[in-house]
């Protein structure tokens, strides 16, 4: 990408996250979150869900994709960075989603229960850059540059006993969670161990992030 340490950035958060938003916030990052619509078509093929770390790289250029489109339909002037995430939970091989009901979120604890799993979450910073039309001096030409990577870390989960699962369930935290647990909230208590950055476990691994982009700080 260009580099933008002599131009003013404004920076975009393409997700609704509170836990994402809190992240950047702690990590020293100015930034705006994007108040539109950020739903975007998440299905993935069986090729895709074979390879997890490239899913979640998809699905995070797709929702920082999107606020590019919404963006540029509003003819703004300037350069912008616009950030989107994405995090899934695997084992064996297989990632697991969100639950759609709480039993499937039990189903989903249960077999995560003493064992160990991946969190991979996906990242994509997209620059772009609007010149001014023609009648105001400028070319009216966008210029755009985008770069993912995915960042893994494992968790271990402790011996769970069918009271742990339900008691979890019934805090709620399970829903819109990948693999039905919240490790910043409650879903703790059910950690045994992270290898890796925790961050990634919460959905966005700042850590890499600003490694890999120094001009977002």
């Amino acid at each position: 990408m260009p580099d933008t340490t002599t131009i003013p950035v404004n920076v975009i958060l393409a997700s609704n996250s509170p836990r994402r938003k809190q992240l950047l916030e702690e990590a020293g990052v100015k930034f705006t979150v994007y108040t539109g619509s950020t739903e975007v078509d998440e299905s993935l093929d069986a090729d895709q869900r074979a390879q997890p770390s490239e899913a979640v790289k998809k699905l995070a250029e797709r929702k920082a994709g999107s606020v590019i489109q919404d963006i540029l339909a509003e003819n703004p002037v300037g350069l912008g960075i616009v950030i989107g995430a994405d995090t899934t939970v695997v084992l064996d091989g297989e990632m697991l989603g969100k639950p759609y009901s709480a039993d499937h979120a039990r189903e989903m604890l249960s077999r995560l229960s003493g064992r160990t799993h991946e969190v991979i979450t996906g990242v994509s910073v997209w620059l772009v850059m609007l010149n001014e039309s023609e009648e105001k001096g400028g070319d009216g030409n966008v210029s755009l540059a985008f770069r993912s990577f995915s960042e893994t870390s494992t968790v271990t989960f402790k011996e769970l006993s069918t009271e742990d699962i339900n008691a979890y369930v019934a805090t709620g935290e399970t829903i819109d969670k990948a693999g039905a647990y919240a490790v910043q909230g409650e879903g703790a208590k059910l950690v045994k161990h992270i290898d890796g950055y925790k961050s990634t476990v919460i959905g966005l691994p700042v850590e890499r992030l600003v490694k890999e982009f120094p001009d977002l700080i």
